[in-house]
C-alpha cells in the first residue's frame, strides 16, 4: 500500500534539514518510540517492537505520493494539539494491518476486513484499541518533539476516520495550509510479536516552530542548517 519517494526533489528551498539534524530527529524520535513501546506492551500484554524508518521535513502536495493508490481505505488517526490549534498530528495505517492488529490483540471475534467499511462496523471495543494505540504514539511521539523544544505539546484524544487518503488529506490540508506549507514527515514500524504494522504519521506545525526546531538543533549540536 505504502510507497516512499526517496529522491524526491525538494521544492520548498528556504526551509530544510540537513542530513546531521535528520539523524538527530530520528533519535529522538525512537526515544519516544522507546517510551512508546512499554506503554504499549502494557496495554495489550503483548511483546512491542517499534522502529521510526524515515523522518523528513517536505511540503503538503506531496503527501499523495507516499501511497501507491490515493483511494485506498485507510484508518486516519487525528490529534490535535491541547491549547494549540495551529499543531496536528495525522497517523495514517491501512484498513488491512489495523483489522489484523484488532484480531491478533482480540482473539475471540475475528473481523474480516473486507466487511468493514465503516467506523460503525466495528465495535466499541475495536475502536477503543485504535484510539488508545493512536493516543499512546501521539503522546510520546510529541513529547520527544516538545522536550526539545521545551514548550508543551500535549494531544487530546484523537478522532478516528475510516476513509480514502484523499479525503482524509485534504481536509486538514485546507485547514493548515493557511499557517505552513510543510509538514514532519515520519514513517514507523510497529510490530507485535509476529504482527507487523506499517504507519505514516504527519506532524502539521507553524513555520514559526519548524524554524524554532532548526535554531534549536543548531545551538545544542553545533549544525549550520540548510
Amino acid at each position: 500500500m505504502f510507497k516512499i519517494e526517496k529522491n524526491q526533489s525538494n521544492n520548498h528551498k528556504k526551509i530544510k534539514f540537513t542530513p546531521e539534524q535528520l539523524d538527530v530527529l530520528k533519535e529522538i524520535g525512537n526515544i519516544g518510540s522507546g517510551n512508546a513501546i512499554t506503554a504499549l506492551s502494557k496495554l495489550i500484554g503483548k511483546k512491542v517492537e517499534m522502529s521510526l524508518t524515515s523522518l523528513e521535513l517536505t511540503p503538503f502536495w506531496k503527501i499523495p505520493i507516499f501511497f501507491d493508490d490515493n483511494d485506498t481505505q485507510v484508518f486516519g488517526i487525528l490529534s490535535q494539539i491541547r491549547e494549540k490549534d495551529e499543531f496536528r498530528l495525522m497517523q495514517i495505517y491501512s484498513k488491512e494491518s489495523v483489522i489484523s492488529m484488532i484480531n491478533y490483540i482480540y482473539e475471540k471475534n475475528k473481523i474480516n476486513h473486507e466487511t468493514i467499511n465503516l467506523l460503525k462496523d466495528l465495535d466499541n471495543f475495536s475502536l477503543s484499541i485504535i484510539q488508545e494505540i493512536g493516543n499512546i504514539l501521539a503522546g510520546h511521539y510529541t513529547s520527544s518533539i516538545a522536550n526539545l523544544l521545551s514548550i508543551s505539546i500535549i494531544p487530546d484524544v484523537p478522532n478516528i476516520a475510516l476513509d480514502n487518503i484523499q479525503a482524509l488529506t485534504n481536509s486538514t490540508i485546507a485547514k493548515y495550509s493557511q499557517k505552513s506549507d510543510l509538514i514532519i514527515f515520519i514513517e514507523t514500524k510497529l510490530k507485535i510479536e509476529e504482527l507487523e504494522l506499517e504507519g505514516f504519521i504527519f506532524l502539521f506545525a507553524p513555520i514559526k516552530t519548524v524554524k524554532n526546531l532548526l535554531k534549536i538543533l543548531d545551538q545544542k549540536f553545533n549544525f549550520e542548517s540548510g
